[in-house]
């Protein structure tokens, strides 16, 4: 009997609200309007909480972000399983 292996990448999102609580090398994802605007890795969040260096996927490099003008940043928690089909 043969099994084939498939896997599966299961992304759940956490909103975080303060970012005061993102730590450096944090998967991070930026929105403004329900519209992804940036996604990558934390690079640095000042300590009042108000500015994020983000190190962008996709060699667009690093860039500042602050959480004014309705940019929400999101948490991705990566996770992979493999189930038996």
């Amino acid at each position: 009997m043969r099994y084939l292996t498939e896997k599966r990448t299961v992304t759940t999102d956490e909103y975080v609200r303060d970012w005061t609580r993102i730590r450096t090398r944090d998967e991070i994802k930026l929105s403004k309007d329900s519209q992804e605007i940036a996604r990558g890795l934390a690079d640095g969040v000042t300590h009042d909480g108000k500015t994020l260096w983000l190190i962008q996927f996709g060699g667009k490099g690093r860039s500042m972000f602050t959480n004014q003008g309705g940019i929400l940043a999101f948490r991705t928690n990566t996770s992979t399983r493999s189930p038996q089909i």
